[in-house]
């Protein structure tokens, strides 16, 4: 993930080579800044603890034994020590691209259930 915080936000958009867009509404032109330099777009940039590419690596890694997918993980450890941990746990992000934002005091059960398991 290209932003401050490494992890990935709730949705995100593509801007297609005939203009057409994914991701709803009109871009504003913050999201085609970022679209620019990076090739999408952040349509909603809380992380709510989702484990579903946590769990696309697993089992990448256990399908090809390529280790990029052990490296993304021990990144993913990385970003959610800094950014989600609290001293009782772990906690949603605000946003992804502004972690000064704050967390939400909250921490879904698929947490403990699936994104730990996959990591």
């Amino acid at each position: 993930m290209v932003n401050s915080t490494g992890i990935g936000p709730e949705s995100f958009a593509f801007i297609s080579s005939d203009g057409d867009f994914t991701g709803g509404s009109t871009p504003s032109q913050s999201q085609l800044t970022f679209n620019n330099r990076h090739g999408f777009y952040v349509t909603n940039g809380v992380y709510v603890l989702r484990p579903e590419v946590l769990e696309s690596n697993f089992y990448a890694f256990r399908v090809t034994g390529d280790t990029k997918y052990l490296d993304r993980a021990a990144a993913a450890v990385k970003s959610f020590n800094e950014f989600l941990a609290t001293p009782n746990g772990f906690a949603a992000l605000n946003d992804v691209t502004n972690p000064s934002l704050g967390l939400i005091d909250d921490t879904e059960s698929f947490w403990f259930a699936e994104a730990l398991k996959y990591l």
